[in-house]
């Protein structure tokens, strides 16, 4: 029996204890800086607040640079153009843009906190906060995610999801749910996902939020983190993850 400690998540402890082989790992929860991490065969933080704290234990986290690069969309897009990765970013808008629909983002924050889709001239309250930016919407029902496990230069576990969102301008989090969450086959996401990981060194696991446009990949984010519709395959990804080390 392998103990893993998992940091605290209000929403994925609960799946992670109804999907976890019970039989080969024993689950615990806890602030990870209120711990003897030492007593534990891997760590796993949930939350990017936590993978700081991580670090002291057994696992494979993103550094700094990484973790503080991702969790700012901005900056994640900028760099994305900058590193030639621009043809999957879509356009970024200026303060006052004229053409709809387009999405207001604030530059951290998941679950779809502080975005909003505005569709028509008047919606937008017009905040130029620095903590604010604007980006043509891509249309679709369809939205997915590509979680990844990178240790070493090597992609050590992957899986997708493909969300259905029943609306073509869905914001995905707290107010607009998924119809459904099937897995779906990557296809050239993960070949490019894997260069973005490759050209940024990144360690430890993320996922990307992306849409299809025309059949062209359309990256929304990647987040540093472990991501929610992980919980499923949990005892995949830790064989994967302890595999590693």
């Amino acid at each position: 029996m392998q103990r893993i400690l998992f940091g605290n998540h209000p929403t994925q402890m609960r799946g992670i204890v109804a999907s976890i082989d019970d039989r080969r790992y024993e689950a615990s929860f806890a602030p990870l800086d209120a711990v003897d991490l030492a007593r534990f065969d891997l760590v796993v933080p949930l939350r990017v607040e936590q993978i700081a704290a991580a670090r002291a234990g057994r696992t494979v986290v993103p550094d700094d640079r990484s973790v503080a690069l991702c969790d700012d969309k901005l900056a994640f897009n900028l760099w994305l153009i900058d590193a030639g990765f621009g043809d999957t970013v879509p356009t970024l808008l200026d303060t006052r843009p004229t053409v709809f629909p387009y999405i207001r983002k604030t530059r951290r924050g998941d679950f779809g906190h502080g975005c909003r889709m505005i569709r028509h001239p008047g919606d937008d309250d017009g905040d130029d906060h620095p903590d604010v930016f604007r980006q043509r919407a891509v249309a679709g029902a369809d939205e997915y995610v590509l979680h990844l496990l990178r240790i070493g230069d090597t992609i050590r576990f992957h899986v997708a999801y493909r969300y259905d969102m029943g609306q073509p301008l869905g914001v995905r989090g707290a107010i607009d749910r998924p119809a459904s969450i099937t897995p779906a086959d990557p296809g050239d996401a993960l070949p490019i996902c894997t260069a973005i990981l490759d050209a940024l060194d990144y360690q430890g696991t993320c996922c990307f939020n992306y849409k299809r446009e025309e059949g062209a990949l359309r990256i929304l984010e990647c987040n540093p983190r472990f991501g929610g519709s992980l919980v499923g395959v949990v005892s995949e990804y830790l064989d994967a993850h302890l595999a590693a080390l």
